[in-house]
């Protein structure tokens, strides 16, 4: 979850004796996705929660949220409007201190209030696709141009990179065995130096 102050309109009272089958409707708008500042830029959500069973302490809730919510496409970087349609269940328990460890919420029970704006910004956003992206042709056409013009630059550039370096390559190979031969001419025997003139007399 994320680490965001208490939001008092979201809160819900453990500590009520009649909590059990209470229904409990909050709207998520823009202001809340700011403040949680995650993946999620804007949207309207709302979220109708409900108490389906509270006995000793440990709750369980229904979330439903649906609505729409803006995010960045992966594509252009554009607004990708998403439609949200999601139910969720939340368990929660009263113990010695705010914990979160996944599976449950601990609320401390000296305070007693949960806060449920981030449980239902995550559900918002595990609901979402992996791939964000809009549909076919869709997208920002100013933004995939100005793409489509870095990548050619980029491509072009590492072309000149590429023929830099299969030149010097060449020539680095070229040098190698110029000295390879060299080294070999240093290194030759003098009596085979002698025998191989002797061989091309004969063959004159």
């Amino acid at each position: 979850m994320f680490d965001m102050e208490k939001r008092n309109d979201f809160c819900i009272d453990l500590l009520d004796s009649s909590i059990a089958g209470k229904t409990f409707e909050f709207q998520v708008n823009d202001s809340v996705f700011e403040a949680i500042d995650g993946l999620i830029e804007r949207g309207n959500i709302k979220s109708v929660v409900k108490c389906v069973s509270a006995s000793q302490g440990v709750f369980r809730f229904s979330i439903h949220s649906e609505g729409t919510v803006i995010v960045p496409c992966d594509r252009c970087l554009a607004d990708l409007e998403l439609r949200i349609d999601t139910t969720d269940e939340l368990d929660v328990k009263l113990g010695d201190e705010d914990l979160d460890d996944g599976d449950m919420i601990t609320v401390n029970h000296e305070d007693g209030y949960l806060d449920v704006s981030q449980p239902i910004y995550e559900f918002i956003v595990l609901s979402m696709p992996i791939s964000l992206v809009h549909e076919p042709g869709m997208c920002d056409p100013t933004m995939m141009e100005e793409f489509s013009k870095h990548r050619a630059t980029r491509s072009g550039g590492e072309d000149a990179e590429d023929d830099e370096t299969t030149s010097d390559e060449a020539t680095d190979f070229a040098e190698d065995s110029d000295d390879s031969d060299s080294s070999d001419n240093e290194n030759v025997d003098p009596r085979w130096e002698a025998l191989k003139k002797l061989v091309d007399n004969n063959k004159n």
